[in-house]
């Protein structure tokens, strides 16, 4: 079982995370002002997180291979839905206020918190995605992101610590 650190929002981040540390911090999300993100976080970067409350969440992952990676957005099992949704989450946002930074998805991508818990549970115990679920690979929208500039994403894609020296 890999390490996983949790992090949740507005708790200090708990290394190596058990199966009930996960299951405490799920139930905490049930609480009308409790946390609206939840992360496990592997030490080689990778992780399995959940974003949402009142039952409407957006779940990803994302595998990390040296320097690249792949970036996983987990849908509702025998469900095509490509209708545009806005989910919203975060406790304290100077811009958008009170749980209202938007989280846009598909129709498809709007999970239940029992959905949340059984992919994180699983995610804790393997290190693997949940395959009851579908798994689309979104990891281009995390490039394009980054390409566009924005500042939640990496901005280039080079080794680690790799600088470019001018061509003589």
């Amino acid at each position: 079982m890999p390490a996983f650190t949790l992090e949740l929002e507005e708790h200090p981040n708990q290394s190596f995370a058990s199966a009930s540390d996960i299951e405490e911090a799920i139930r905490l999300m049930t609480k009308p002002r409790g946390p609206t993100r939840i992360m496990l976080k592997k030490p080689c970067g990778g992780f399995a997180k959940a974003c949402g409350f009142d039952d409407r969440f957006c779940v990803e992952t994302r595998d990390v291979y040296g320097e690249g990676f792949r970036h996983w957005l987990a849908g509702l099992p025998n469900v095509k839905d490509r209708s545009d949704v806005v989910m919203y989450f975060r406790n304290h946002c100077t811009v958008h206020g009170r749980r209202r930074c938007p989280l846009p998805a598909w129709g498809e991508n709007v999970l239940a918190l029992s959905d949340v818990r059984a992919i994180l549970l699983f995610y804790q115990a393997s290190g693997e995605r949940l395959s009851d679920y579908p798994w689309e690979d979104v990891s281009q929208y995390c490039i394009d992101a980054a390409l566009k500039g924005n500042s939640r994403f990496i901005r280039e894609i080079r080794p680690h610590g790799w600088t470019h020296e001018p061509e003589e």
